[in-house]
């Protein structure tokens, strides 16, 4: 029994495990606090484990969902942040039935993508996540899983539904659109892309800041909404799909580490292009504090994170702390065992 309840978590994504824990708790709640009955309690809680049963058959055999014909439409993304606040735009904000979401959980614009269609590939890409980001142990036991889940639910999809692909104007998104479409390249289905930052200007022209948003995961699901139902999208031909599939096959031939989007295209860049910002970053804040003491790891990432125009993630820039760390560039007080544990300052000469 435990073996099939670890199984039917697994199939969870972060969101979905905590809107259940959450209809629990509220469950349980309302049943100290009012007159309740013990037996719908039971009752209910029952429900919910047939909900996550139920979830888990359909990701467990991706073709089973399809078979119901439950699915007319089939959205990717990027990372669970911006699938969930998609999924949330589809059944709350615009009452769509039948609109699945698909969601990769990876940050694209930092580690290789070497060969990363094969096996060889993923667990290269894997491996040096695993020695140079700091990430829980759970994260690399379920990566190779994860990743080819998501491949068997796009192989998956019936010829007749249609695709939409939602990214953005940052090398993240854009890495892994290539990599989507390199997936569906013998796939005759209608793809539509939708660009949701380049989108979210045109949809909200009197709410626009300099530099947001960055990528779709910054956007909260009324908006997402909005552009959903305000884009008129133009499907994806083939002299396209040509063109992104020869990008992606250039891409994935090279070995670096780090991608940023800039002059409208990805490049692959050297590892340490961020260092110097970072290093300019740790001097602002000293600057402003009136001395140079030792300022928290995750202070000095968050100041990289709001002010850098590129879409890394934050264990990225913890990874080139580090590495100024131990290139004796930074002094470093306590044990880097995870970004809220130690300290840095610039050395002094």
């Amino acid at each position: 029994m435990k073996t099939e309840i670890d199984k039917m978590m697994k199939s969870l994504s972060g969101e979905e495990v905590h809107s259940l824990l959450k209809q629990v708790l509220l469950r349980i709640d309302i049943f100290e606090t009012t007159g309740y009955p013990e037996k719908q309690l039971i009752t209910d809680l029952l429900d919910l484990k047939k909900r996550i049963s139920k979830i888990h058959g359909l990701r467990a055999n991706p073709r089973k969902e399809y078979e119901k014909q439950t699915v007319r439409k089939v959205h990717i993304t990027f990372d669970e942040s911006s699938g969930g606040a998609l999924r949330f735009a589809l059944r709350n904000n615009l009452k769509a039935d039948g609109e699945k979401v698909i969601a990769f959980p990876d940050k694209f614009s930092r580690g290789p993508v070497w060969k990363l269609h094969t096996k060889e590939g993923l667990n290269y890409r894997k491996d040096w996540l695993y020695y140079h980001i700091n990430l829980d142990d759970k994260y690399f036991d379920e990566y190779e899983e994860k990743f080819n889940k998501i491949r068997e639910q796009i192989e998956a999809i019936p010829t007749h539904i249609p695709i939409t692909i939602w990214f953005g104007d940052n090398a993240h998104e854009q890495t892994g659109l290539l990599f989507a479409l390199y997936l569906l390249q013998q796939a005759p289905n209608p793809t539509f892309l939708i660009n949701a930052t380049s989108e979210y200007h045109r949809t909200f022209p009197g709410k626009c800041i300099a530099g947001y948003p960055l990528s779709t995961s910054e956007i909260s699901s009324d908006k997402l909404a909005a552009i959903y139902q305000r884009t008129t999208t133009e499907e994806v031909d083939s002299v396209k799909r040509t063109d992104l599939g020869n990008e992606w096959n250039s891409l994935s031939s090279s070995r670096k580490k780090l991608r940023i989007w800039q002059n409208g295209q990805i490049d692959a860049v050297p590892e340490d292009l961020l260092d110097d910002f970072i290093i300019e970053s740790l001097r602002n804040i000293h600057k402003e504090r009136g001395n140079g003491d030792f300022v928290k790891s995750a202070r000095l990432i968050g100041e990289v994170i709001g002010h850098s125009t590129h879409v890394v993630g934050d264990g990225f820039i913890e990874y080139r702390v580090r590495q100024l760390i131990i290139n004796g560039i930074l002094d470093l007080k306590s044990v880097p065992k995870a970004m809220r544990c130690y300290e840095v300052k610039l050395r002094s000469s």
